[in-house]
């Protein structure tokens, strides 16, 4: 702990002038432990941009399921290399025990800040690399490549790394299916609909009409039948925590399995929100002593309220047990 509050002192003391960036260089990095995440939820989605000390401080401390470090939007172009080195030398002094999914939100493969973003931040090991404006399957087949390569120089456990997208762009709406399948690493992919609807030429205020209601629900059906979390947008008023809560609960009815959060009060509604509710807690206590008497009688399954309960039903019995409880 004391290391890390050296080193936001450090990276303070740069942004305000009274230290070179050479500072931040020289900070010791070291071998933390990373361990998978064992969260199978992804109720609230944080995002703090690697410039934001203030913020970087707590951020562990929060209680969201998915962190995402940013250095594309919102982390103007003259402080990406300052964020880049923060996040890095952060991470690279930080343990992740698996309660929280660890993502590093980096720019399009399109644009000059790619290729740093990666070689400087993959050393760092996340849960996640999650690229803004994925507009084809060979945006996801290019990152997949250089992830892979780098895992097996360094031999880290094969598909550690997953992959995230932001679905931000009129063609990679048209062509979800195709980029959901181009790799095996994606685990979650979030609907930015605000760039999305300025690439259409379109005001936010169609967000709330059929065309917003519409891609939500394509976002939703496709994610899921990949096997991924989608992930809702941002809720950009911050302090309207009852909009917020309103728009969490129409999206929680859609499918969706969390939301992008930009404020820690938002993570306490969308963990609210998007927890097991009480009747699907009851359901999973039932579901797991009746499965457990059949083990204990030498069963591999057993019905339940009209159901086939086996073992991976089981297992999500526990899951919304466990969580039930965060």
């Amino acid at each position: 702990m004391e290391r890390l509050d050296e080193l936001f002192d450090t990276a303070d003391a740069v942004l305000e002038g009274r230290e070179s960036i050479d500072r931040l260089y020289e900070f010791p990095e070291g071998m933390p432990e990373r361990r998978p995440v064992e969260n199978p939820f992804k109720r609230s989605a944080l995002i703090v941009s690697g410039d934001r000390v203030k913020h970087l401080r707590k951020v562990f401390s929060r209680p969201a399921d998915v962190i995402i470090f940013n250095v594309e939007d919102g982390v103007s172009e003259e402080n990406k290399p300052f964020a880049r080195l923060l996040i890095r030398k952060l991470l690279l002094n930080a343990d992740f025990d698996g309660s929280k999914e660890v993502v590093i939100r980096i720019n399009p493969i399109d644009s000059p800040f790619f290729y740093d973003d990666l070689t400087e931040l993959l050393p760092a090991l996340p849960h996640a690399i999650r690229l803004s404006k994925v507009r084809s399957p060979e945006d996801v087949v290019t990152l997949d490549r250089i992830v892979s390569a780098y895992e097996l120089s360094r031999g880290v456990e094969k598909r550690f790394i997953k992959i995230q997208l932001s679905v931000e762009t009129p063609q990679s709406v048209e062509r979800l299916p195709e980029i959901l399948s181009a790799s095996e690493r994606i685990n979650a992919v979030y609907l930015g609909v605000l760039d999305l609807f300025a690439e259409l030429s379109l005001s936010q205020k169609f967000q709330s009409g059929k065309l917003g209601e519409f891609l939500r629900s394509s976002f939703v059906f496709h994610s899921r039948s990949h096997g991924v979390s989608p992930i809702a947008p941002a809720y950009q008023d911050y302090k309207d925590l009852e909009g917020f809560e309103r728009e969490a609960k129409k999206e929680k009815v859609m499918g969706f399995a969390g939301k992008m959060c930009i404020s820690v009060k938002q993570v306490e509604v969308a963990n609210r929100v998007f927890s097991p509710s009480e009747e699907e807690i009851e359901e999973a206590k039932e579901i797991v002593r009746i499965y457990e008497k059949a083990l204990k009688e030498g069963r591999g399954g057993v019905a339940c309220n009209g159901k086939f309960i086996d073992q991976p039903i089981y297992k999500n019995a526990l899951n919304i047990l466990r969580f039930s409880r965060s």
